[in-house]
């Protein structure tokens, strides 16, 4: 348990979570201004409870330059949120509500938040010697499936997982037409983007979505906790747990996140969907012949274990001058006799090989290679064309497309044949 000790020396409580039960399963959620946040909740209890108790956090926050609207909308939904949780009695189910009000602008933001319930959960698993304890980030907008309780503590108990991401599918049933369009063409974005990297061969190939993933409490804090961003706090945290080697896909739930435009943070589903629907429906993305490149250069790393200076600039050489321009920038030869001096056998060096090219360093060569080498294409044609060269039959509408990605992601079928 000392490594909850030294996170708790480093990091201040921001509150203990009065749970009365022996709880296997925290599930956490941030919230500012949400008028979906009583879905979320009765979606959650509606969950079946035959694997341990569970309990959920709900921080309602706004920083202290929040309009005065909103902050009357969130003090009003908090005093319901206490209501609620006084007025509903599951069992085998706890609901802790906080405040986080009026929160310094340096010190707001979805990540603050999330970093304060999570670490609730934490203290609140160290204090019960659980360790083993599950924490599952969810937002206020997000529905889950009645077996999204079970799933994730069957799974956490049945293998050494450190985290997992949680299949997703956004709702816009109640979304006009653009909007629908929008949002489908994003979440395609997203599964390419995954996939795309999976195609490669990089390890880090997993989705990123604050509302679809799930830790362990004591992996949560040996990864020094939730950062603090106002954005992409998610894809900062998780990089940390998926490097670990023990991050994992858990397809046998799902949650169903909100597709609504949203300001709130400076980027994400919002504002994705938003810009989608200013450039009249569409989007632009990396390049499947991008993809291919990575995927050609990372089979030959083996070539690279214990190999000397020379035959290490000679392979960046015989890269495509796109990527071989990218890697002299990065000083990469020095970077491999740094790796090379490091390690005593190929797995060690493929581990230490992927935490510097990691999924940071990929996005950075394909913004790299797309100044200049290579043309974004819509996402549409980006998918057809990944789609094609796995061997895939590819439907026609972007709906149809997004439908077919969904099945195969349910049921990894797509990535074990990779």
């Amino acid at each position: 348990m000392k490594v909850f000790e030294r996170y708790f020396n480093r990091n201040r409580l921001p509150f203990s979570p009065a749970f009365s039960g022996e709880l296997s399963l925290i599930v956490i959620i941030p919230a500012l201004d949400e008028p979906e946040l009583f879905n979320t909740l009765d979606s959650l209890r509606a969950c079946r409870l035959t694997k341990g108790n569970v309990g959920v956090i709900v921080v309602l926050n706004h920083a202290e330059n929040c309009h005065a609207e909103v902050k009357k909308r969130n003090e009003a939904a908090f005093q319901a949120l206490q209501n609620y949780i006084s007025a509903t009695r599951t069992p085998g189910l706890e609901f802790c509500a906080a405040s986080a009000f009026d929160l310094p602008v340096s010190e707001s933001g979805v990540g603050v938040v999330r970093k304060m319930a999570m670490d609730a959960a934490a203290w609140y698993f160290y204090n019960r010697r659980r360790p083993d304890g599950v924490i599952a980030s969810l937002d206020a907008d997000t529905l889950v499936e009645p077996n999204y309780f079970e799933e994730l503590i069957g799974y956490f108990e049945d293998s050494d997982a450190a985290g997992v991401a949680i299949h997703y599918a956004h709702r816009w049933d109640a979304a006009d037409r653009k909007l629908q369009e929008a949002i489908i063409k994003y979440e395609m974005y997203l599964r390419y983007y995954c996939r795309a990297l999976r195609y490669t061969g990089h390890p880090y190939g997993y989705q990123c979505i604050g509302s679809a993933f799930a830790c362990r409490a004591a992996d949560y804090v040996a990864q020094g906790g939730m950062n603090k961003k106002q954005a992409g706090e998610d894809f900062y945290f998780l990089q940390k747990l998926i490097a670990t080697g023990r991050f994992a896909d858990l397809t046998a739930t799902t949650v169903w996140p909100s597709s609504r435009i949203s300001s709130r943070t400076p980027f994400g589903t919002g504002q994705s969907v938003r810009k989608i629907m200013e450039d009249g429906g569409t989007l632009l993305t990396y390049n499947p012949a991008a993809f291919r490149i990575l995927r050609t250069f990372f089979e030959g790393i083996p070539l690279l274990f214990r190999a000397e200076g020379q035959t290490v600039t000679d392979y960046m050489q015989r890269q495509p001058e796109c990527l071989c321009r990218f890697l002299e920038n990065a000083a990469f030869p020095q970077k491999i006799r740094e790796i090379n001096g490091n390690v005593a056998s190929l797995p060690f060096f493929r581990k230490r090989f992927y935490d510097y090219f990691n999924a940071f360093r990929v996005l950075k060569y394909l913004n790299f290679v797309h100044d200049g080498y290579i043309e974004k294409q819509t996402v549409e044609t980006a998918v057809t064309e990944l789609l094609e060269a796995c061997g895939r039959m590819c439907p026609g509408s972007s709906r149809d497309i997004l439908s077919f990605l969904r099945a195969e992601d349910k049921t990894t079928g797509f990535f074990l044949s990779l």
